[in-house]
């Protein structure tokens, strides 16, 4: 056979191998036990009209709120364990089976529903539908049942006649139950498939193309085929077919305990499979397993798309599993063939291929491929940090690395040679058949066929940081706060130095108007002719690093950020990371690149991510909060206008955020209307307030991203509350009648005038009363602040910590507990006075509130000490927190006073409190002591955790 034919068919083979298993690696979110989820063998999963997700487990029913789960047991009507069924109805709320019973949530309760006065049992597999027209269906045990809902019960009957039984025997054993969105049934009866439509009811089997099987799961796609899956076959019947054709895949090897089919927001079938997750896309089945970071346990149990078309796995030992950015993002490491997972650069060639500069060289893909590949051979040379690439008029590929090599790669026969030796190399650009380098010594073209003015005939010998070439083919270099334009026969100098205060251009890129885009240590700017320059500002680009920003086709902004990436799209703006699928945070080298199909690749000093479809960025606008529970006392809080009766009880609000594809970027804004107009923020899911007088009141509440400061639209709650009886109406009446005998009885006179003294000190007691509040309050929070630092003090924090321990110990969440001491803090005062030390203990505290998150809490505990609580940190797996806390107190010098600066460390004992620790703050605090004495005597400025 023809050598280049065998390299033809190798590479097919390859193409095929690869897309039967794609290599991206997955983002992922696991919740079990930590988060609450007290059983990690998930049997299924739902969602409801409201947002939750329920999941059902081996031992128990379990809600998320997007924080934490709640399992729902006996006090809630739920009293049995294994969980077989669970689908949403619709208008008709959430409905659960188990072998036992199947029960319908009312809300609060689950209600047994039963079937002549007997329990209706279910059996897992796909046993429950829910009709358009609000119908429920349950396979009860191989009987298919009907209920129709009404108020808290429902109609229920058999859907079969005894006759239709008779004349299709497979109607007395089905398996399980698809509704169809025009009212069609399709069941697995018996080993054959039955379909009925408008009360005809038709079997499919071996005549049909159908093997006898039992058939578990049934699904229909957009395109009207219909799916049918056993425990190891897969069949379709395509819309206006007449036979069945097989879809089986060769990863379907065992018998698969549960079933699984859903379609994804693009229409895909994803199904279940030994080892991972099938999916059907391109005419194949592609494979995610633990080669893409997937690792289910004993299997995938139950598949879930939510409401904002995000994945969610039950798996059989490993809790549930979210997969972060699904259908919209890849990430590419070392595992998917990359030479090194810090990513500098990517550029894709006339002939489709993407080209990727990492630290360590450089890798290729082929369209159609799922993994980098790398050249053979290549000199040491060719390894060095690919910090920028561009394509000549020839299709070659040149590299500028940050070691000075400007590397050019042959596209015949990929091989990669040394041209010229320079300086690090910012930015490389081709110009018909020059390339353009932007280096720490200037600007240099090769080959070199002439000097290079900057405006007149002096070289540029000065340091280069970026540069671009704008829609009519010009080129723009960045030096300092210079900007210099090439437009194939002369250059313009443009100075933007007075417009940037001085500061230095790090990174330039062109817009479509004309205009560049400018990073400086200050910010980012947008430089328009005539040396003007406007500051572009968001609340997500503040107190951020600014890597460098880049305008796409569509005029949406890119900026690569050192805590994600954020966009703007001309209205709204947008943030990626991590807690969405990102693959790092830390955005790197080149910071963004625009593919042909206008999707765009976010490069990090961790991996490389993908964002297929931008504009889904920008879907789903923030949804409202939910108000879980509006507790007074011990009981529920009586909504609408009929008035409680006054007491002097708490009344408790109880918030979550429903929405899973935002991360944790969020928090709450609430008032209280009747008390106060004004809104207040909170990042804790509860609101309490004291005992309210009487009125009518709306509580309201909203989220808020935290990045963008996008709000949602608010959710409210109204409530009355009738004044005490001696503020009523019938109170006054009664004193006003005594008075009024008094008058009559003594003088007319005499009682005018106690009606107006009592009138004035009616006034004035609400008055002085009303002052007192004000003043009790403020005197409140005077006392829990520390006042030289502004921190929480002792007092605040024991409380903090006590809270935190609660919380906790009801949701089954952990936090940390930091105690740090300042290092030979003494000397500072002794040697440079107290009022250094003052200066150091306030800058301490500004930095570890500015290094903590916003639901985060720093105290002084006392002296040079302070105390810092993270909820939700898990360690030893979130440990990187504690290393940035003790980074960033002894990043910089402190700031003394005259002109004089000092170096400071901390030493810091850390201890987690798990949901098994015991409930002490004393002791807990105990614990973070006796470690930071470790660090001490370990020789200070580290980080010593308790056993």
């Amino acid at each position: 056979m023809h050598p280049k034919l065998l390299l033809r068919l190798a590479a097919l083979a390859l193409a095929f191998l690869c897309a039967r298993a794609p290599a991206q690696h997955l983002p992922l979110k696991a919740y079990g036990q930590a988060e609450g989820l007290g059983n990690l063998s998930v049997t299924v999963a739902s969602q409801d009209a409201a947002g939750y997700v329920w999941i059902g487990t081996q031992n128990g029913l379990f809600r998320f709120n997007g924080t934490g789960f709640r399992r729902y047991g006996p006090a809630q009507g739920f009293p049995d364990k294994i969980v077989t069924a669970l689908v949403d109805g619709r208008a008709t709320g959430m409905w659960a089976g188990t072998y036992e019973n199947l029960y319908r949530f009312d809300g609060r309760r689950f209600r047994s529903v039963r079937f002549d006065g007997k329990p209706i049992e279910v059996w897992p597999g796909q046993p429950v539908a829910a009709t358009a027209d609000g119908r429920v269906l349950v396979v009860a045990r191989d009987r298919l049942v009907e209920i129709t809902p009404r108020g808290d019960g429902g109609d229920v009957r058999a859907y079969f006649t005894p006759d239709q039984i008779r004349a299709y025997p497979g109607l007395a054993t089905i398996l399980s139950i698809h509704a169809d969105a025009d009212g069609a049934l399709w069941m697995g009866c018996g080993t054959a498939l039955c379909s009925v439509e408008r009360g005809r009811v038709t079997v499919r089997d071996g005549k049909d193309g159908l093997p006898a099987d039992a058939w578990s799961g049934i699904l229909r796609d957009g395109a009207g085929t219909l799916w049918v899956r056993s425990a190891t076959h897969v069949f379709v019947l395509p819309a206006g077919a007449a036979r069945f054709q097989e879809r089986t895949p060769s990863e379907i090897r065992k018998r698969q305990l549960l079933t699984e089919m859903r379609l994804d927001a693009d229409g895909r079938v994803l199904t279940n499979a030994d080892d991972g997750l099938l999916r059907w896309q391109d005419g194949r089945w592609q494979l995610f397993g633990r080669q893409n970071g997937l690792d289910v346990g004993g299997g995938v149990t139950a598949i879930l798309q939510d409401r904002e078309h995000g994945i969610w796995l039950g798996t059989l030992g490993r809790g549930l599993v979210q997969l972060l950015g699904y259908g919209n993002l890849e990430n590419w490491t070392t595992s998917q063939g990359l030479p090194n997972d810090v990513v500098i650069s990517v550029l894709r060639d006339p002939r489709g291929i993407l080209h990727v500069g990492t630290r360590s060289g450089h890798a290729w893909q082929v369209p159609g491929e799922r993994r980098f590949r790398t050249d053979p051979a290549q000199p040491a040379y060719a390894t060095q940090e690919w910090g920028s690439m561009a394509l000549d008029a020839d299709g070659h590929l040149w590299a500028g690395t940050y070691g000075g090599a400007l590397l050019r790669r042959t596209q015949e026969d990929g091989r990669t040679a040394l041209v010229a030796q320079w300086p690090q190399i910012n930015q490389v650009l081709a110009d018909g058949g020059r390339v353009w380098m932007a280096t720490e010594a200037g600007m240099h073209v090769f080959p070199a066929t002439a000097p290079l003015p900057a405006g007149g005939n002096e070289p540029v010998t000065d340091a280069v940081a970026d540069g671009c070439t704008d829609g009519r083919g010009h080129l723009w270099f960045a030096g300092m706060s210079d900007v210099r334009r090439f437009d194939g026969r002369a250059w313009e100098t443009r100075s933007y130095d007075a417009a940037l205060g001085g500061a230095e251009i790090l990174s330039l890129a062109c817009a479509r108007d004309g205009n560049l885009i400018a990073t400086t240590h200050d910010g980012l700017w947008r430089l328009r002719p005539g040396g003007r320059a406007t500051r572009i500002d968001a609340p997500v680009l503040r107190d951020r690093f600014i890597l460098n920003a880049r305008e796409d086709s569509r005029g949406w902004l890119w900026v690569a950020l050192d805590v994600g990436f954020a966009v703007w799209n001309g209205r709204h703006w947008r943030t990626l990371d991590q807690t969405q699928g990102l693959a790092w945070n830390d955005s790197n080298g080149r910071g963004t690149y625009e593919d042909r199909d206008g999707s765009i690749w976010l490069i990090t000093s961790n991996g490389l991510s993908h964002v297929l479809h931008p504009e889904r960025l920008f879907a789903s606008a923030l949804r409202p909060p939910v108000i879980e529970e509006a507790l007074r006392g011990n009981g529920p809080l009586p909504v609408g206008d009929a008035p409680m009766p006054w007491r002097a009880d708490q009344i408790v609000f109880r918030l979550a955020h429903l929405q899973f594809d935002q991360g944790r970027g969020w928090h709450y804004r609430f008032r209280l209307l009747g008390v106060d107009d004004a809104w207040n923020d909170t990042v804790q899911p509860e609101v309490r307030y004291a005992a309210l007088p009487g009125g009518r009141y709306r509580f309201q509440v909203a989220a808020v991203d935290s990045a963008t400061g996008e709000q949602s639209a608010p959710v409210e709650l109204a409530f009355t509350i009738a004044p005490p009886w001696w503020r009523s109406v019938r109170f006054y009446v009664l004193c006003a009648l005594g008075v009024a005998g008094a008058f009559v009885a003594f003088h007319r006179l005499r009682l005018r005038a106690h009606r107006a003294r009592e009138g004035k000190l009616t006034a004035l007691v609400r008055a002085r009363t009303h002052e007192l509040e004000q003043s009790r309050e403020e005197m409140r929070l005077r006392a829990l602040k520390d006042g030289l630092t502004q921190c929480w003090n002792r007092v605040a924090m024991m409380d903090i910590v006590a809270r935190e321990i609660e919380q906790c110990a009801r949701s089954g969440e952990s936090f940390a507990l930091v105690l740090l001491d300042l290092d030979y803090f003494k000397r500072v005062n002794d040697t440079h006075g107290h009022l250094a030390g003052d200066a150091v203990l306030v800058e301490t505290a500004r930095r570890l509130r500015a290094a903590v998150r916003p639901y985060d809490a720093v105290g002084r505990y006392g002296g040079e000490e302070f105390v810092v609580v993270l909820p939700g940190l898990n360690l030893p797996a979130d440990a990187s927190r504690i290393d940035a806390l003790r980074a960033v107190v002894r990043g910089e010098p402190v700031d003394i006073g005259e002109g004089n600066t000092l170096a400071v460390t901390a030493s810091f004992g850390v201890v987690a409190f798990t949901p098994g620790t015991p409930h002490d703050p004393v002791a807990l605090l105990g614990r973070a002591d006796a470690a930071l004495y470790r660090s001490k005597h370990a020789g200070r400025d580290r980080i010593s955790y308790a056993d």
